[in-house]
């Protein structure tokens, strides 16, 4: 490794040793705001093209709040009960909820 390098690194773990762990209240804020984050709800549109227990599969519309392309993925549903309004092929208009690898639709109507 290059001696440079290793000597900022070494400044740097230091560094971060010296501040020693964030305070609680730090953490919680910090923790909330990830929080608040994921439980943004984005929506869009697209067409159903399948349908079961609890989860649904759309191909929908780009997702502008998230920087999304036009993509075709499953959600599942907060409420099962919303599903089964909808068929493979319709076209709807829905809200989700994108945390993790996951998404969770909150909302979800025929167009």
């Amino acid at each position: 490794m290059n001696i440079v390098v290793k000597a900022g690194l070494t400044a740097a773990l230091a560094s971060v040793a010296a501040c020693g762990a964030p305070e609680t209240s730090n953490s919680n804020k910090s923790s909330s705001a990830v929080e608040e984050k994921t439980a943004e709800t984005h929506s869009t549109t697209g067409t159903v093209t399948t349908v079961s227990a609890g989860n649904v599969t759309i191909a929908h519309e780009p997702v502008a709040t998230l920087q999304w392309p036009a993509m075709t993925m499953a959600f599942a549903a907060d409420d099962a009960a919303m599903l089964q309004r909808i068929k493979p092929g319709d076209r709807v208009s829905f809200a989700f909820r994108q945390a993790g690898n996951g998404a969770t639709l909150t909302s979800i109507t025929k167009r």
